[in-house]
């Protein structure tokens, strides 16, 4: 390594570290949260917090540059989602009893990481079956997700060795979703595919209003080894170190500074009388505390609260194989609970007052293996009043709720950049009358690799091309009555194959991938796209898309 590069790079880590410090400082919680326990074999240091914080908010650490950790557990939502989709459930038919709501993932991409239509969403984004829980207490529970597969033992994902043997549920949390095909990943995907692409991207390329700790990281073109070897003392990037750094950062987040903690640590005024009422039918006759013992706010436990029937959603039971676990999910923390905007494993619930009222009237209709704790508390309207007032309010650390370090993030990509891209102009209808879907939606950012552009609800079997150009076409313009959006007469036409079933209407689709030059000239430029597909069950003969702006950064 270059001895002055390595020096200027060391001097940006040494500035992020020094911001990071301020972090590092209330590990060691106050205001009634348990000690927090650090897995010995994986200590917290500035240099791995400030790299786990760059890696949680990376959308390239997915294979389609749109998803992040920080995408689907935001601080916003109190470490959850904001975004709130169906699931069909089991029967795969919305609307329907069984059906969840949770965070939109990555369109399915193959081996190849070309579009591939999933059985349940075809080529629109996949959904996670569960609403993203908070990561924001993940340190303190011994085992993670809902159903508590992320277990204490994290085993190296590549080696198969013991890591680290007991503590590393967050570990084991974090590597999770990364090479998960509906999350983050493309089918199929590996480690070393996750590994070579952090070695080669620009870190933190897509994201815009960096904060200062981050921003101070990366300044100078600091590259991801770099980091790595600060953190680790050496340049490789290994799914064990992801896993590491991921973790440290979030063992960062102490969030003791609710109104609750400042209440405990002697002042009186922290709650209002509303509140402190609240409080005490929590710890009364709400019964709230029996599973969410305070200070966490969780017992740490599994229960089943009779939302679902066990066979649409076993939970537990698929970690554990004990049926008496059927249906049971991990009684979460209430801290900052009040920024959430969906509840529940299944996320069907969009209010406190819905939460409230659910256990008011004893839980769920669902009798088997039922939570024996689950009964009718015939709470009055004030008391349901102060008791969400409490959780809301009371509970919620006011850093959280304003993005002030250490709960700040940069704006992401894909708070920029539509699901499907810029899309205008008019499509043409083809077989079935289905008109063909633009999928624009992967950033355009110079360097990237693994730039494409899509397109699906085409009639299968047949051929298609991508116009490429640098102007729109004249408004109204059409070819053989095929509405036209680029100016196809002086840009560039791509052929490539429909695939799916031969002349079934809406059954078709196609990629196009072609790796973005490390071109600084390119940034700020606009190409315009569109599929034209042929289509012999029509009289034009061919079908087309919107158009799409391929914005470069």
């Amino acid at each position: 390594m270059n001895p002055v590069r390595n020096s200027s790079c060391k001097a940006h880590l040494a500035s992020a570290a020094a911001l990071v410090l301020g972090v590092l400082s209330p590990v060691v919680a106050q205001g009634g949260l348990p000690p927090l326990q650090v897995p010995p074999q994986n200590p917290i240091t500035p240099q791995k917090s400030i790299l786990g914080k760059l890696l949680f908010w990376e959308e390239q650490m997915s294979a389609d540059n749109r998803v992040a950790c920080g995408t689907c557990h935001t601080f916003a939502a109190g470490g959850g989602d904001l975004r709130r989709v169906v699931h069909p459930g089991p029967d795969n038919i919305v609307p329907s009893p069984d059906d969840t709501f949770g965070s939109p993932g990555v369109i399915r991409s193959d081996a190849s990481n070309d579009y591939l239509p999933s059985t349940q969403f075809g080529l629109n984004p996949q959904v996670t079956p569960r609403s993203s829980p908070s990561f924001l207490f993940g340190a303190w529970f011994p085992e993670n997700f809902w159903d508590g597969r992320a277990r204490g033992t994290f085993v190296n994902p590549e080696t198969g060795q013991v890591s680290i043997p007991a503590g590393g549920a967050l570990e084991n949390q974090a590597v999770g979703p990364i090479l998960n095909a509906v999350e983050m990943a493309h089918d199929a995907r590996t480690w070393a595919q996750v590994s070579g692409k952090l070695a080669n991207v620009r870190p933190m390329a897509l994201a815009t209003n960096l904060p200062a700790d981050m921003a101070a990281a990366i300044a100078g073109g600091t590259t991801y080894p770099q980091l790595f070897e600060a953190a680790f003392g050496s340049p490789g990037i290994t799914a064990e170190r992801i896993g590491f750094a991921l973790a440290t950062y979030e063992r960062t987040l102490v969030a003791d500074q609710a109104p609750w903690d400042q209440f405990q640590r002697g002042n009186p005024q922290a709650l209002t009388p509303q509140q402190v009422n609240g409080m005490n039918i929590f710890n009364g006759p709400g019964r709230c505390n029996l599973c969410h013992t305070p200070g966490l706010f969780s017992d740490r436990q599994f229960r089943n609260l009779g939302l679902r029937r066990i066979q649409d959603d076993i939970g537990r039971q698929a970690v554990t194989g004990n049926p008496l676990d059927g249906g049971k999910f991990k009684v979460p923390s209430l801290r900052n609970v009040g920024l959430r905007t969906q509840f529940m494993h299944t996320g069907q619930f969009t209010n406190l007052g819905q939460v409230i009222g659910f256990y008011n009237g004893g839980g769920g209709p669902n009798q088997q293996n039922k939570d024996p704790l689950l009964r009718p508390l015939n709470l009055g309207p004030q008391q349901r009043g102060d008791l969400q007032n409490f959780v809301a309010n009371g509970l919620t650390d006011p850093r959280v709720r304003d993005g002030v370090p250490p709960f700040d993030r940069p704006t992401l990509a894909s708070q920029r950049i539509p699901p499907a891209g810029f899309l205008f102009g008019p499509g043409t209808p083809g077989s079935g009358n289905r008109m063909p879907a633009m999928l624009a939606g992967v950033p355009a950012n110079v360097g990237n690799a693994e730039f494409k552009i899509g397109v699906g609800n085409a009639v299968g079997g047949t051929a298609a091309l991508l116009a490429v150009a640098m102007n729109r076409a004249p408004v109204g313009s059409q070819i053989n009555g095929v509405n036209i959006n680029v100016d196809v007469w002086t840009g560039a036409l791509l052929n490539t194959v429909i695939h799916g079933a031969t002349g079934v209407a809406g059954a078709g689709y196609g990629t196009v991938r072609a790796g973005l030059p490390v071109d600084p000239s390119l940034a700020g430029m606009t190409a315009f796209v569109q599929w034209i597909v042929w289509d012999s069950g029509v009289p034009s003969g061919a079908s087309s898309s919107q158009g799409a702006d391929i914005r470069f950064f």
